[in-house]
């Protein structure tokens, strides 16, 4: 969202309860990981409405449009918060705004409810289009990622405990510094470790995969 209201008019919106102002923590993180996925191309802000007059509680990049913290909240966000009274529509679509150096920006803004339903604050994500594509990819392929540390996107409960149990059992038996007879009682380490047995119904399916008892598995967990 690009330029601040006027806020002489602005109203103090009820304060909030302690359960949803722990909601609002819950998103600076977000505002993190985005700003850090789009770096200096975007400008992320968080807005509490307890206060519409110093709303802006988290902000990524807030050179975009020259806001930081206790900056008010903007003639759009006011008008998307009118939108949730008539049409109960919690999100903004696409649109276009400006930048405090007059750059275009792709621009959308979600509404963050509370226990209770009651808008409680907004998510605004502002990217600006006039990036030069050699910063947008160095940005995207910034040299100190890790590229060995590949994600697998498991298309269902199934593909995830084979993926994993594999990946753990391949490391395992290819290290020859660990003894024959302490490699099961390495992987079922290593998978709970990696949080697999978090799942419902890990230890069957891991017993399945590894061919062993469950009894067995049970046993080295309970040495863990």
């Amino acid at each position: 969202m690009s330029k601040p209201s006027n806020t002489d008019n602005i109203e103090h919106s009820n304060v909030l309860s302690p359960e949803d102002q722990l909601i609002l923590e819950g998103f600076k993180p977000v505002v993190d990981a985005i700003g850090q996925i789009f770096g200096s191309s975007c400008e992320v802000v968080l807005h509490s409405l307890q206060d519409l007059s110093h709303s802006v509680i988290c902000i990524h990049n807030g050179a975009k449009t020259g806001r930081g913290i206790g900056s008010p909240v903007t003639d759009k966000a006011l008008s998307i918060l009118k939108s949730f009274e008539h049409k109960k529509n919690g999100n903004s679509g696409l649109y276009q705004t400006r930048s405090s150096d007059g750059h275009i920006m792709r621009s959308s803004t979600t509404l963050i409810k509370g226990l209770k339903g009651q808008p409680i604050g907004l998510l605004c994500i502002n990217f600006d289009t006039s990036t030069p594509l050699n910063e947008l990819a160095q940005i995207l392929m910034q040299p100190h990622l890790n590229d060995a540390d590949n994600e697998h996107f498991a298309i269902d409960i199934d593909d995830l405990f084979l993926n994993q149990v594999m990946k753990v059992k391949q490391e395992v038996m290819a290290d020859d510094k660990i003894s024959q007879r302490q490699k099961t009682k390495e992987i079922i380490w290593r998978l709970n470790e990696a949080g697999v047995f978090k799942l419902r119904r890990s230890v069957t399916r891991v017993a399945e995969i590894l061919k062993i008892s469950r009894d067995v598995i049970y046993m080295h967990l309970r040495a863990v």
